[in-house]
C-alpha cells in the first residue's frame, strides 16, 4: 500500500527504495492480471503457448512475472483487451511463452501457426519465420529455436534470421532499446524503424554519459529509474517525447541534441511512469466535466486536470535537476531552465488548487509538491537569467491566448 507518508515522500519528485519497489510491484501485478486474461481468453487458437507459459509461471514465478512486467507486454496486453484483436495479437503470446519458458529454465516445444514472417519474443528481440508455415518453437537450457533460427546466447547481437533487442547503460540501470516490438506504438507519435549500427552507437554513447552524470550528481534520480524505466523507445521527430500509462516502464524520446539534454528527458519520462504507478494505488482527482480546460505553461493546447497534475509532477524533477545542475556549474542554460521551470510549476499548482479537482490524495500530493517548490526559494539565480526565464514564460502564454 502507498499511505500518506508515501505521497508526502513522493511529493518531493523524488522517493526510497520501498515505496518505488512497491510501485513497481504494483505495475507488474497489474501486468500479470492482464495477461492471465489475454491468455484465458486465447486458450482456443494458442492453448500450447498459455500452458507453456503456465508451466513457466509454475517452475518460477518470480521469474515470469519480472518478464511480464516488460512494458510492451502491458501495451499488448491492454490493446487485446480493448481494441480490435487479430489473430496476429493472439500469436504474440508465443513469443511471450518462449521468453517465459528461457527464463524459469523450462524446456518445451510446440508448433505456433504464424501468418506474419516474424515471431516477436518479448526483451529479446524478433525471429524472422517462414511465412505462413507453421513454425516450430523449442526451448533448451535455456536457448530458443524458432523454426530455422537459433536466438543467440547474446540475444542483443543480430544473428541469422535474428534481429536482437540492443541495450543502453545508464548508470547502474540497463535499459533495452527497443526499435522492434510491434506493441511499442502507443504513443501518437512518430517511431523510428530499425536504427542503423551508427544510430544505435550514438544512443548507447549519449546515454552512458547521461547515465554517469545521473549517477554522480542526481543519485535520487538514478535510484528511481531504476525501479520506473526498462525500456527507450526512439522517436523521429526532435524534442518529443511520452509515456504510456499502457507500457510502465518505457519512455519515448527523440534523442536529444547532447548527454545533458537526455539525462533530463530520462528523469522527465520516469516521473510520468512514477505518477502512472501511484494511480494505480490512490485516485488524485474528483471526477471532472470531460470539456474543462486549463492552460499549461508547456504546452500549446489547452490540458485536462489530471494531465496538468503529470505535467507538474514531471516538471518538479525537471526543476530540480536544473536547480542542481546550476548549483554544480553556475552556468546559465541551468540558472534560466530551474527558473522556468520552478516559476511554471508554482503558477499551475495554483491552476490545480482552484480547480476543485483534486481529491483528498491529490491535494496532499499537490501540498507536498508546493512545499518542495518553497524549499527553494532562497535559491537565486542571476538577474538576466530570472528576466530571460519569465520572458520564455510570457511568450509561451501569449502564444497560447493566439486566436
Amino acid at each position: 500500500m502507498i499511505g500518506p507518508e508515501d505521497l508526502d515522500e513522493l511529493a518531493t519528485g523524488r522517493g526510497g527504495e520501498r515505496v518505488l519497489d512497491t510501485l513497481r510491484a504494483g505495475q507488474i501485478t497489474k501486468h500479470v492480471l492482464l495477461v492471465r486474461e489475454v491468455a484465458h481468453a486465447a486458450r482456443g487458437r494458442v492453448t500450447a503457448a498459455v500452458e507453456v507459459l503456465a508451466a513457466a509461471d509454475a517452475k518460477d514465478p518470480a521469474a515470469t512475472r519480472a518478464l511480464l512486467g516488460h512494458p510492451q507486454i502491458g501495451a499488448w496486453a491492454i490493446h487485446c483487451l480493448t481494441g480490435a484483436v487479430t489473430p496476429e495479437d493472439l500469436d504474440h503470446l508465443h513469443g511471450i511463452a518462449a521468453a517465459a519458458a528461457a527464463r524459469a529454465g523450462l524446456d518445451a516445444s510446440w508448433a505456433a501457426g504464424l501468418p506474419r514472417p516474424r515471431l516477436p519474443i518479448p526483451a529479446l528481440g524478433t525471429a524472422l519465420v517462414e511465412r505462413g508455415a507453421a513454425v516450430a518453437v523449442s526451448v533448451r537450457d535455456g536457448r530458443i529455436r524458432a523454426g530455422a533460427v537459433d536466438v543467440p546466447a547474446d540475444p542483443s547481437q543480430d544473428g541469422p534470421g535474428w534481429l536482437g533487442l540492443r541495450s543502453l547503460e545508464a548508470g547502474n540501470t540497463r535499459l533495452y532499446l527497443d526499435d522492434l516490438d510491434p506493441y511499442r506504438d502507443v504513443y501518437d507519435l512518430q517511431l523510428t524503424g530499425r536504427l542503423s549500427p551508427e544510430d544505435a552507437e550514438h544512443w548507447r554513447a549519449d546515454t552512458a554519459a547521461a547515465g554517469a552524470l545521473l549517477a554522480a550528481h542526481h543519485p535520487w534520480h538514478t535510484l528511481s529509474m531504476s525501479r520506473c524505466l526498462t525500456s527507450v523507445v526512439p522517436l523521429s521527430a526532435a524534442g518529443r517525447s511520452a509515456t504510456s500509462r499502457d507500457a510502465f516502464g518505457a519512455a519515448a524520446l527523440a534523442r536529444p541534441p547532447d548527454p545533458r539534454r537526455l539525462a533530463a528527458g530520462l528523469v522527465h519520462e520516469q516521473q510520468h511512469g512514477k505518477l502512472n504507478a501511484l494511480l494505480l494505488f490512490h485516485d488524485m482527482l474528483r471526477p471532472d466535466p470531460p470539456a474543462r480546460r486549463y492552460y499549461a505553461p508547456w504546452r500549446t493546447d489547452p490540458r485536462p486536470a489530471g494531465a496538468l497534475l503529470h505535467g507538474c509532477y514531471a516538471h518538479l524533477a525537471i526543476a530540480d535537476f536544473w536547480r542542481t545542475e546550476f548549483i554544480r556549474t553556475g552556468d546559465d542554460l541551468s540558472a534560466v531552465e530551474f527558473t522556468r521551470w520552478r516559476v511554471a510549476v508554482a503558477e499551475t499548482l495554483e491552476t490545480l488548487d482552484a480547480s476543485d479537482s483534486l481529491s483528498p490524495a491529490g491535494q496532499r500530493l499537490v501540498d507536498g509538491m508546493r512545499a518542495r517548490l518553497d524549499s527553494w526559494l532562497p535559491d537565486h539565480v542571476p538577474a538576466d537569467a530570472d528576466h530571460r526565464a519569465r520572458q520564455t514564460l510570457a511568450a509561451h502564454r501569449t502564444q497560447y491566448a493566439r486566436p
